[in-house]
C-alpha cells in the first residue's frame, strides 16, 4: 500500500495537531530543539484544517535536524471523487526573543504515492504577509508507485520576534485515462532556521 513506510512507525510517534496533550509539548520541543537557547523559541500553537487533514489526520511525526516531518492520513485523491483536490493548512505560532527571527522553506521534501495518472502539488509558506512556495508535477506510474520531490529555496523569513506561519498544502490529481487513478501526499519535511 502507499503508506507502508509510515504505517510502521506512525502509531508509536504520531501526535494529532489540534490537541493540547503533553505529547504536543514534546513535539514543540522537537521543532525548536535546534534553536539557539538565547532565541527563547516558544511554539504557542499548532492547528490544521482542510479536506486533506480533517479529523486530526495530520500529525507531526518527529523532529528532524532543523525541522519536523508532518504525516498525512487523509491527503488522498482518487479519480472517482467529484473534487480531485485535497488541501491542508497548518498554522504555527512560533514566538522568539525580539532580537531573533526564523526562516521556513529553506528545504522541503514531499513524499507520496501515485497510481495510473499523475497530478500536481503545491506547498505555500506564508509568514508576515510574504509567501514562498514549492510546486511540481507528480509523475504517473513511478517505480513502485512512490514519488519523492525535494526542493531548496532562500525561504521566507519572519519579523523579529517570530510570528504566525501558514503552510498551505494542495494536492491535485490529473486523471487522463479511463482507469481509476490515485494520488497521495504521505509526508512533508519542513525546515526551520533561526538567526539574528
Amino acid at each position: 500500500m502507499y503508506f507502508k513506510s509510515l504505517a510502521a512507525f506512525l502509531p508509536a510517534v504520531a501526535v494529532a495537531l489540534p490537541t493540547t496533550t503533553p505529547i504536543v509539548h514534546r513535539v514543540a520541543k522537537a521543532i525548536v530543539a535546534r534553536a539557539p537557547p538565547e532565541a527563547n523559541v516558544v511554539l504557542k500553537s499548532v492547528t490544521a484544517s482542510g479536506t486533506g487533514c480533517s479529523g486530526n489526520s495530520a500529525s507531526f511525526v518527529l523532529g528532524i535536524g532543523d525541522g519536523a516531518t508532518v504525516g498525512f492520513d487523509n491527503m488522498i485523491v482518487d479519480s472517482t471523487q467529484i473534487d480531485k483536490t485535497k488541501r491542508c493548512v497548518i498554522t504555527l505560532d512560533l514566538q522568539l526573543d525580539s532580537k531573533w527571527k526564523y526562516t521556513i522553506n529553506k528545504a522541503t521534501n514531499v513524499r507520496g504515492y501515485v497510481e495510473n495518472d499523475g497530478g500536481t502539488y503545491k506547498v505555500a509558506y506564508t509568514v508576515g504577509g510574504k509567501t514562498s512556495d514549492v510546486s511540481n508535477s507528480i509523475p504517473s506510474n513511478p517505480s513502485g508507485g512512490n514519488w519523492v520531490d525535494t526542493s531548496t529555496s532562500p525561504g521566507i523569513t519572519s519579523a523579529y520576534g517570530g510570528g504566525v506561519a501558514n503552510i498551505d498544502i494542495l494536492l491535485r490529481l490529473l486523471p487522463a485515462g479511463t482507469q481509476v487513478a490515485t494520488a497521495t501526499i504521505d509526508s512533508l519535511d519542513i525546515q526551520f532556521e533561526y538567526s539574528k
